[in-house]
């Protein structure tokens, strides 16, 4: 919708665009996001400014009784056509409800950006009216993201689009170049809003178009008599009533999910290519929720060309610069993107890059057993050996610190007290009796203040016996602040994880041509046994990975 049609003119509007410099963290700025380096650990004082941030975002206002105390357009609220529209909302309200649980997230930065240019604050419900603020909403006519930006319009204004990334997807890049082209559209109609929003839905050469035509029939050339298109003409009726509603909640009642008026969102600039998997891990928070904040990533890492900034709700910053400050130089992936030739198959790719065909599989969801020619292929890199010489420093600082192995004897103890522990405990005590190697996958934690095992262990959704046996704690309960733990979170990876293993089960490891009915029939049980036991969605199975073969039965 947004953002169509033909441009006529292109006049070029500088705006000012202060970065926040590196951790600074100051009162909320008009920026309406904090902007973070690479690396760099939180001093006390900045921490406690974090703090402050934090306790002033949980304790804010309602962003919504803002909102409308800054409206500045007319409503036309008595005009049939807004009457209309109002009607349709008052018996749609779980679509309000909806699209305010998704625009949450943004909402203050985009507020915040409006007030920044001295447009009005109604611009702030556009997302709603275009994408109901999903930034993952495509339309059949190419347009993308909240703002709903075309490729072109969004290519004037310097959004990057490649096989990495859609910058029309990311929110904070769109919402510079949307918020941009709705200035430049309200400078070639001179302050005549009604017309720009309806020139940001159909394009400002087809409202000039439609003026023109009024000029030579001598009728008004006011927004309400042009001959523009059905959904032109539904369009800003609908940006007006949506405006109604939320200046007047008395006389529509609409149960609004409270935003709080304060920046929930960080920009951290990692610097280089990251894996979205790792950074949310790094961060503390699920994969799910860190795609849906940095939506612009079309691949499950990020270009290796850059951007290099993640978005973050302000309460996973410290964890997740801190952890990047230690994780970054001990564990990273290189990914590349990978044109098939003609005569390319997937062992002789594979082979190329000196991975598995599993590996394709796992990393090409879409992909098939032929490869077509001028296809693309992501393909995962490991680092450089100079960076495990350097974990491998770091693993021997940490042994020469640690307390002495636990022995054979008490892990079995320890095992034996707990029958029930999941699978990655009993792969713990099956296969770390001597000194932990870190896996691609696992986490380097420094302990700190008012941390204990268990604590941590939850963070990670981990077992906290499976803390003890890879970093050979003797007494668990006296961690020091300061002190690092290797944490395995790559055992988290394994879809057998949610098993609970019974006597008599097996641990079997995924090997180069197996299938799921060639190890069933190895064991004397079914596919489908395995597959439940396993939580396995589809039959592709990746080399080296373990299933519980359920034999008890």
């Amino acid at each position: 919708m947004g953002c169509r049609g033909t441009h006529w003119i292109r006049i070029i509007i500088a705006i000012g665009c202060c970065t926040v410099s590196c951790f600074c963290f100051a009162a909320a700025s008009i920026e309406g996001i904090k902007v973070y380096q690479k690396n760099m650990h939180l001093f006390p004082d900045r921490k406690e400014s974090l703090a402050a941030d934090i306790y002033r975002y949980h304790n804010a206002d309602n962003i919504w009784d803002a909102l409308r105390s800054e409206f500045a357009l007319p409503h036309y609220e008595n005009n049939p056509l807004v009457q209309e529209q109002i009607e349709w909302f008052m018996n749609h309200q779980d679509f309000l409800q909806r699209s305010s649980m998704r625009a949450a997230p943004y909402l203050y930065y985009i507020f915040q950006q409006v007030k920044k240019r001295h447009l009005p604050a109604e611009l702030v419900l556009i997302p709603i009216i275009e994408s109901a603020y999903n930034p993952f909403a495509y339309s059949t006519a190419g347009a993308a993201g909240i703002w709903q930006m075309m490729p072109g319009t969004a290519s004037g204004y310097g959004i990057k689009q490649n096989w990495w990334y859609d910058g029309r997807r990311d929110v904070v890049a769109s919402t510079h170049a949307a918020l941009n082209h709705l200035l430049y559209l309200s400078t070639f109609f001179q302050g005549n809003w009604l017309l720009a929003i309806a020139a940001y839905d159909t394009g400002e050469g087809n409202v000039q178009s439609a003026i023109q035509r009024n000029i030579m029939r001598g009728e008004n050339v006011d927004f309400w008599s042009l001959p523009v298109a059905q959904e032109t003409r539904e369009y800003v009726p609908r940006l007006l009533a949506l405006a109604c509603i939320i200046s007047n909640p008395e006389r529509y009642p609409i149960d609004f999910p409270a935003v709080h008026n304060a920046p929930y969102l960080a920009q951290v600039d990692v610097g280089a290519q990251i894996d979205l998997k790792h950074a949310a891990y790094l961060a503390g928070m699920s994969l799910q929720t860190l795609k849906h904040l940095n939506s612009g990533y079309n691949r499950p890492t990020t270009d290796p060309a850059g951007p290099f900034k993640l978005v973050l709700p302000i309460e996973n910053v410290q964890q997740f610069t801190e952890n990047l400050a230690q994780s970054a130089r001990y564990h990273r992936f290189n990914w590349v993107r990978y044109k098939v030739k003609s005569g390319d198959t997937l062992l002789s790719v594979a082979r190329h890059f000196n991975i598995t065909t599993a590996s394709l599989y796992q990393h090409n969801p879409s992909l098939s057993s032929h490869l077509k020619t001028g296809m693309n292929l992501l393909i995962p890199r490991s680092v450089p050996a100079i960076s495990r010489s350097l974990l491998e420093s770091k693993q021997e600082q940490l042994v020469a610190t640690a307390t002495p192995p636990l022995s054979i004897k008490s892990r079995k103890k320890i095992f034996a007290k707990n029958a029930s522990l999941d699978i990655n405990v009993s792969r713990a005590f099956e296969n770390y009796h001597g000194n932990y190697a870190m896996q691609p996958g696992d986490t380097l934690y420094m302990v700190r203040r008012g941390d204990d095992l268990k604590k941590i262990a939850h963070h990670f959704h981990i077992h906290p016996n499976l803390l003890v046996s890879v970093n050979h704690l003797v007494a668990p309960r006296s961690l020091k602040p300061g002190k690092y733990l290797m944490i395995p979170t790559h055992l988290n990876h394994n879809s057998s994880q949610h098993y609970q293993l019974t006597p008599g089960d097996t641990i079997y490891v995924v090997r180069y041509g197996d299938t799921l009915e060639k190890i069933a029939a190895k064991f004397h049980t079914s596919p489908r046994e395995i597959r439940l036991a396993n939580l396995l969605s589809n039959p592709r199975l990746l080399e080296n990975d373990r299933l519980v073969i359920p034999t008890h039965s």
